[in-house]
């Protein structure tokens, strides 16, 4: 959801690869504590990015994950679900201790 928010999402202007929380939250109906809890496991993991203080959150995808910008711009494509594509990834623990 969060690849395609930040390439896709309706707010405007935004940094490229940016989504919002406002963006995320009505496009994938978690409640605010759920996705909270789910950026900080994001992060963790060296998946994303967060700037900005609360309200005013910038969620981008960390370098590493940056391959989920070229897989989502091929569902486009093809139209594929994001959710069949990005289903049951497995990520190896971080090692940033």
């Amino acid at each position: 959801m969060i690849v395609r928010e930040a390439y896709h999402g309706p707010i405007h202007p935004k940094p490229k690869g940016t989504a919002s929380p406002p963006e995320i939250l009505e496009a994938c109906g978690l409640d605010v504590g759920e996705f909270y809890v789910l950026l900080k496991v994001l992060r963790a993991a060296g998946l994303i990015r967060v700037s900005k203080a609360y309200p005013f959150e910038e969620i981008q995808l960390s370098p590493e994950a940056a391959e989920a910008e070229s897989l989502a711009e091929r569902c486009t494509r093809e139209n594929i679900p994001f959710e069949d594509a990005f289903v049951k990834l497995v990520f190896p623990p971080s090692k940033r201790g």
